[in-house]
């Protein structure tokens, strides 16, 4: 192989306190070191394991290793916090700000991956800081955690990226039987560096230099929206015109439908064809009775059946976090309403970004 060949480090991080739950921990981390030595890709990764970690082990592991994933596994507080060691070797609690507060400095780790029960906390706090975070939403048996990080590192031992890693260990989970395969969640962070992009997407060469995609490859964005939304789904769709211009993506809402056509066939087809739907969130979103009982539904199902990426926009404050898309990861960053950005164009910039890195993960993989 080439010289050239870029290597990822990998930096396992693992801490079973005396007085907690004996985890098969040495189970967990040598599945994921066999996975990755038996894959084609396997010239490409160097995996580091520190165990019985401390607070100061974390630091400083990071700091020698300097790792571009960091996987942690062992306790997760119900509260968010890992658990950690002491001097003594008893359970040294850490909570989410100090971990966030830690990535924040450590600007070439890509992906953290806590294989902890009630991890989603701390996903949510890194993720402001690092590309890529996946936590527990709930508590996770042993057996399902291993499972789980065996089939996140057989993808990226084959060259998938992160977020498709992650599908592949929750297929994994559901593989051996175990009903927890909804527990591990990917936080991503709306504002993807570019650089990231660029470099967990090699086929997408078109986007990486700037030049145009063929027509053909373009990703067609279906808008779901409220009437009463529209200079908003406008104000979008200009942020999104780079993307258009390139060729990455072809936008869709109803304005585009023509003169003596059927509106439902319409809308139904580009609903059932297009590979992102957008779901520009307000009350009037929900409260109107074809968004929620015709778009949403039919947009849920093509996202459950893996047919297209839904992503939740929200655009004004309302309660949506029991909606049926309350589980996908939405725009702007932290779920901040666009209506409530003190810069609107910020707000839009986030949406635009996560988009971009969403249809590009999309691209990669067709």
């Amino acid at each position: 192989m080439s010289g050239d060949t870029p290597v990822k480090k990998i930096l396992i991080l693992a801490a079973n306190p005396r007085n907690t739950m004996k985890l098969d921990l040495d189970e967990e981390v040598r599945e994921i070191a066999e996975g990755l030595r038996r894959s084609k890709k396997s010239n490409q990764f160097v995996i580091e394991s520190r165990w019985a970690v401390r607070p100061d082990d974390v630091r400083r592991s990071i700091l020698d290793f300097e790792p571009e994933i960091v996987h942690f596994c062992g306790h997760g507080e119900a509260d968010g916090g890992l658990v950690l060691e002491d001097v003594t070797g008893q359970a040294k609690p850490v909570k989410p700000e100090a971990l966030a507060g830690l990535f924040e400095l450590f600007t070439h780790v890509e992906c953290v991956l806590l294989n902890a029960c009630y991890s989603e906390k701390q996903a949510e706090a890194i993720v402001q800081h690092i590309d890529y975070v996946i936590g527990m939403k709930q508590a996770i048996g042993d057996r399902a955690a291993v499972k789980f990080a065996v089939g996140f590192y057989d993808a990226l031992g084959a060259g998938r990226t992160i977020e498709v890693a992650h599908k592949f260990g929750v297929n994994a989970i559901q593989w051996e039987g175990i009903s927890e395969e909804l527990t591990p969640t990917i936080k991503t962070n709306p504002n993807l560096s570019m650089t990231t992009v660029a470099s967990s997407f090699p086929k997408n060469l078109a986007l990486v230099k700037n030049k145009p995609m063929p027509a053909s490859q373009a990703i067609e964005v279906f808008f779901s929206y409220a009437r009463e939304d529209e200079k908003l789904r406008e104000q979008l769709e200009k942020h999104l015109s780079l993307l258009q211009r390139q060729g990455v993506i072809t936008g869709w809402h109803d304005r585009k439908i023509g003169a003596g056509k059927e509106w439902k066939n319409e809308i139904d087809t580009h609903l059932n064809t297009a590979r992102v739907v957008l779901l520009l969130i307000s009350s009037a979103f929900i409260d109107s009775k074809y968004c929620w009982d015709v778009e949403i539904k039919r947009a849920m199902e093509r996202h459950d059946a893996r047919e297209a990426r839904v992503i939740p926009v929200i655009l004004k404050p309302v309660d949506w976090k029991s909606a049926p898309f309350a589980r996908l990861q939405v725009l702007p960053k932290d779920g901040k309403p666009v209506s409530k950005w003190g810069n609107r164009d910020e707000a839009f910039l986030s949406v635009a970004q996560g988009i971009r890195a969403a249809v590009e993960e999309l691209l990669a993989n067709s």
